[in-house]
């Protein structure tokens, strides 16, 4: 009976040194990282302290895992405050660092590109990092639709869709915002048609024609032309042709006949 409680005793104080080892360690690595914080970002008041820092890098850990640690590192004062304001989401700031690294540190320390990544997800944070001071405005703009086809797309191609855009493309019509899903579906070759013929596609009709079957517009099988010609009152303008090309014969006979009756 001795024997059995000097063993259970003797495992409760390893079990106790260990777990008093762990938090030691950990309470370590929490103050070397607030250490660094302080060090790379300076104190966010002037009185904050390494311990204070230490504590809040030691909750994060416990709270979001030990990915909270290099994050908060990386990001400084700037993550703890992307956190605070994620909410639930916090862990997908986190998870936006591991997968991102620095760049994923752009867009945290910028409020109005984390509200965007909050409401948009990875696909915007893409759109973002890909596209920098093009998506901003497009995404804020068109939401989803936006992001699609900017993830789609070249730099040269962002450019030109976020020129068109401030030209009034994707309000031209009600229709308009759809050319963000075409873009969305075919990429570069729908960017590349699109600015080319930008100002045939603010006319309604041009633009239902091309939205119901853009492949066609793309192999060159059908034309935005085509409809304007066929409306063309071809009539009018023939007349119009002749009747200028007469012109000068037309004048000179009335000229003669003019003549004519004064020699009388």
């Amino acid at each position: 009976m001795v024997r059995i409680c000097v063993g259970m005793v003797l495992a409760l104080l390893l079990a106790v040194s260990s777990d008093t080892g762990i938090a030691g360690s950990f309470s370590t690595g929490a103050k070397q990282a607030a250490e660094f914080i302080l060090q790379k970002f300076g104190k966010r008041v002037p009185t904050q302290t390494v311990d204070e820092v230490a504590a809040a890098v030691s909750g994060a850990a416990v709270k979001y895992g030990d990915e909270a640690v290099p994050f908060l590192k990386a990001s400084g004062h700037a993550g703890f405050d992307a956190l605070e304001q994620a909410g639930g989401k916090a862990p997908d700031v986190i998870k936006l660092y591991v997968k991102r690294g620095n760049e994923a540190v752009w867009i945290i320390s910028k409020p109005e590109k984390l509200a965007i990544f909050f409401k948009h997800g990875d696909g915007a944070a893409e759109a973002l990092i890909k596209h920098p001071g093009i998506a901003d405005a497009l995404i804020a703009r068109h939401g989803d639709e936006a992001v699609g086809a900017l993830n789609r797309i070249s730099q040269q191609n962002a450019q030109r869709l976020g020129m068109s855009a401030d030209e009034g493309l994707l309000s031209a019509t009600q229709r308009s915002p759809e050319l963000l899903g075409v873009i969305g579906k075919y990429g570069d070759p729908a960017m590349d048609f699109i600015w080319n013929n930008k100002g045939a596609l603010t006319v309604g009709t041009l633009l239902v024609g091309f939205l119901a079957g853009p492949e066609a517009y793309f192999s060159g099988v059908k034309s935005l032309v085509e409809p304007v010609i066929k409306s063309v009152n071809w009539t009018l303008i023939v007349s119009a042709i002749l009747a200028l090309a007469f012109m000068p014969f037309i004048v000179r006979t009335a000229r003669n006949t003019r003549s004519a009756w004064r020699s009388r």
